[in-house]
């Protein structure tokens, strides 16, 4: 079995993009995050949970960096308070349909800290499409399956 590669380099600014994302998400930087995905970039989940697992969580989709801004700023930053923390795990990076593009798999393990000592609150799987710009590497897309379902 063969296996496709992306140029080490690319790798490691794609795997660097990912840690940015965690870093966005849980200190509530809605510009920083923003910024990670293209100016029409979208996040989705695949499976908002019911209410009687705390489905109060963000919406199913949004696109554009105004929507992902007010995704921080209304579904994350009052639900987490700040005290979430994402742990980027298991990140399989793979060549996209052209050397300028990735398909990037990637897990987290979400810790909530809000009443106290850290306890684990999901697990993600996240599919994401990058593309790479002038600026560098980019989410087009990035797609989050949450645990328990």
């Amino acid at each position: 079995m063969t296996f496709a590669f992306v140029a080490p380099a690319d790798e490691l600014q794609i795997r660097n993009l990912i840690a940015r994302y965690a870093y966005a998400i849980d200190g509530g930087e809605k510009e920083a995050f923003a910024s990670l995905f293209l100016e029409d970039g979208a996040w989705s989940r695949e499976n908002p949970p019911p209410e009687t697992q705390d489905g109060s969580g963000p919406p199913p989709a949004v696109r554009g960096r105004a929507g992902l801004m007010d995704l921080i700023e209304t579904a994350t930053i009052p639900r987490w308070q700040l005290k979430a923390r994402h742990q980027m795990t298991d990140v399989l990076v793979e060549p996209g349909p052209n050397g300028n593009s990735a398909k990037v798999l990637y897990r987290a393990l979400v810790t909530d800290w809000r009443d106290g000592p850290g306890r684990v609150a999901m697990s993600v799987n996240y599919t994401a499409a990058c593309v790479r710009t002038d600026d560098g590497w980019k989410f087009a897309t990035v797609s989050a399956r949450v645990l328990p379902e």
